[in-house]
């Protein structure tokens, strides 16, 4: 029985080491920061808005939404992480250091009725160097559960995330009427194989292995056939 015990307690540390590689680590370092520039108001300010694995830092999201309040009424509110992580994606993956914003959040009445931006989803950019029509793709390309959209007359992106994927392409020049055309995305094609993996959608475990889950696994080891050859 001895040897039996020495076995599954040795299977057991093994599972624990290897649960604990996905245990978030509160140490992560974060990646450099990126100069955002806020059009409406001439301000800047750097942000390391996510941390070396992706995932978005709340501390710091809470600095970046008031910057990023709306300009007209000065109200603000946090801006959802799942679209901070999209937009750190796509600086990282056209190489910049710098994303211009046209607008983050907007307080009512200042967008359209079920405007994204009023849920601090939504971020309306300009990538310095990148065509706008570029990011736009690439985003659509590479995430589900967006909103893009593509502003030629403007050269600006507006880029939310929602359950529904939708696109559109707004030739509105700066104070005319919106006259955008809508896509819905059709079916549920393969993501790139190079896709970027958003850590919002694949949340690590948060703390250590529970001592007690560990316990009950020895123990239906030992209440089972057991089969060292098996495992």
């Amino acid at each position: 029985m001895i040897p039996l015990i020495s076995i599954a307690l040795a299977l057991i540390s093994n599972v624990s080491d290897l649960s604990h590689m996905f245990v978030a680590d509160k140490q992560e370092a974060s990646r450099p920061a990126l100069t955002f520039y806020f059009e409406n108001r001439h301000e800047e300010q750097q942000f390391a808005l996510v941390d070396d694995s992706g995932a978005a830092q709340l501390d710091v999201i809470k600095e970046f939404s008031h910057f990023v309040r709306c300009w007209r009424t000065n109200r603000e509110k946090m801006i959802h992480p799942r679209t901070v992580e999209v937009i750190s994606a796509m600086a990282q993956h056209f190489g910049v250091s710098r994303v211009d914003i046209v607008s983050g959040y907007r307080s009512k009445p200042y967008g359209a009725p079920h405007s994204k931006h009023f849920l601090g989803r939504a971020m309306d950019i300009r990538v310095p160097g990148v065509p706008a029509k570029q990011v736009a793709t690439w985003v659509w390309t590479n995430f589900r559960h967006v909103g893009v959209g593509y502003y030629p007359k403007q050269q600006f992106v507006h880029i939310d995330t929602r359950d529904q994927d939708i696109r559109w392409v707004d030739n509105s020049a700066h104070g005319e009427s919106a006259g955008a055309k809508y896509f819905v995305r059709v079916g549920n094609p393969e993501l790139p194989a190079d896709a970027p993996r958003l850590a919002y959608d694949f949340p690590k475990v948060d703390g250590p292995v529970d001592g007690d889950v560990e316990l009950a696994a020895l123990q239906n080891i030992l209440s089972t056939t057991f089969d060292p050859l098996a495992y």
